[in-house]
């Protein structure tokens, strides 16, 4: 069962969800975060959709919902509590 933890960035509560290890570094290397050209759009949107429970907007729109606000802070912050909880 993947594990939850409720998280408050930016004044927004979000429930992230653990993934599995495996798709985790699959991501990181598909993204080109552990080398290579960096497709940091991508990577974002993929562990937004993937690790973001609720609000639910956000793990079916990913970075659009962030782009429709013009909201940059959020997604910066969101991402950096999504990988500490990952290797927590």
């Amino acid at each position: 069962m993947a594990k939850q933890k409720k998280v408050t960035v930016n004044g927004q509560e979000f429930t992230l969800q653990s993934v599995s290890p495996t798709w985790y570094f699959g991501v990181n290397d598909d993204c080109g975060m552990t080398g290579g050209k960096r497709n940091t759009v991508k990577y974002l949107d993929t562990m937004f959709k993937n690790c973001v429970v609720t609000p639910s907007e956000i793990r079916n729109d990913g970075m659009s919902y962030f782009d429709a606000r013009d909201d940059v802070r959020t997604p910066e912050l969101l991402i950096k509590e999504i990988e500490s909880f990952l290797r927590g």
